[in-house]
């Protein structure tokens, strides 16, 4: 029995060093992304760095990309926890005014952007259920789950988050790195506010809030970012002096981040998907052009910081955009909380009204 057993554990042990030694090419062609990004003074550049130096080598070469979930998981973790220092007393006290607006105008961009992708089902090479699921502005990964649910086409939807995922990622950090925002004197505050003289008995709390996260993954969508950021954000408000965790642990968190979202991105596949993903493409690129514009308007209804606004709208990332808004003087506290008010809205209704549209 042996014998015939042997030449399988064999497969599977070249298999799993396959595996390793691609991870290991993935973060080495993805670290001098990172290195050159940072160099450059570019936004978010352990992420979009490493991202574009993935994507572009696998374009360009044979490799095969390969990223383990339990090293993505770790900087979700890592990341909510960053977010969740970002809060004060006052963050919860501030979002209030912002609440009512937000849900409206937010809602208007949900509605928007099916009404898009009914029109291209309408008309397109693609099914209802697909289109109107690739067209939602929610998180990659929930709607991938919500395709399943609902038995759309997961590649399809997979493909056309990504080129949203990647128009927000490339444009967003530009913009308001770059455009002329009136820089508010409260701007930031969220960042100062974090209390960084805990201490090192804090470490558990950490531990407990990752843990949580975890074990709530199947249930509340992006638990990994959400629950640690909640978790850690609650508890700062109300006083806890958490220990400071070096800020290289953040960085890398970010270099696993786009390593993984340049691993699952494949131009092969958007080309391969045809006119399709063009159509999804110039929504993409029209969606972000009409969170701009209520941004502004939100701004204007509530007196919130233009930047601020702008990343709360955005039709991105809730992770992306809390650190883009850390890394370019916006205020990462009220951006997270707000794009979270967002994806649970994204995730609780539109199942429901998936349903509805398809029967």
């Amino acid at each position: 029995m042996s014998h015939f057993l042997n030449p399988f554990r064999s497969s599977e042990r070249s298999a799993r060093s396959m595996r390793a030694s691609n991870k290991m090419k993935t973060y080495i062609i993805a670290g001098p992304g990172g290195l050159l990004f940072d160099l450059l003074n570019l936004p978010i550049p352990w992420i979009l760095g490493p991202f574009v130096f993935i994507v572009l080598a696998k374009s360009l070469t044979s490799l095969e990309s390969e990223a383990g979930p339990s090293t993505k998981n770790t900087a979700f973790v890592l990341l909510g926890i960053q977010i969740g220092l970002t809060f004060s007393a006052e963050t919860f006290r501030s979002i209030g005014p912002y609440l009512i607006p937000y849900t409206i105008l937010t809602s208007a961009m949900i509605a928007i952007s099916l009404l898009a992708g009914w029109y291209i089902s309408k008309y397109g090479a693609i099914d209802k259920t697909t289109a109107l699921v690739g067209s939602s502005p929610g998180g990659l990964s929930a709607m991938i789950a919500v395709s399943d649910s609902m038995e759309g086409n997961s590649a399809l939807v997979t493909i056309f988050h990504t080129l949203r995922l990647m128009s927000v990622l490339f444009i967003i950090p530009f913009y308001v790195t770059h455009g002329n925002f009136d820089h508010s004197a409260t701007v930031g505050a969220g960042v100062s506010g974090a209390v960084y003289k805990g201490s090192i008995y804090t470490i558990p709390l950490y531990l407990a809030a990752g843990w949580t996260g975890w074990k709530l993954r199947k249930w509340i969508p992006a638990s990994l970012v959400i629950i640690p950021m909640l978790f850690v954000g609650s508890l700062q408000t109300t006083g806890v002096p958490f220990y400071p965790l070096p800020e290289l642990f953040f960085t890398l968190a970010q270099f696993l981040i786009g390593a993984y979202l340049g691993h699952t991105v494949s131009i092969k596949e958007i080309i391969t998907a045809g006119k399709t993903c063009i159509a999804f493409l110039v929504l993409a690129v029209s969606m972000i052009g009409v969170g701009i514009g209520m941004a502004f308007l939100l701004s204007w209804w509530t007196t919130m910081e233009p930047k601020t606004a702008v990343l709360a709208l955005a039709p991105g990332g809730l992770v992306e955009m809390s650190i883009t808004a850390e890394q370019t003087g916006g205020e990462p506290a009220i951006v997270s909380s707000l794009q979270t008010i967002r994806l649970l809205i994204i995730v609780l209704l539109l199942p429901w009204l998936f349903k509805k549209l398809r029967t």
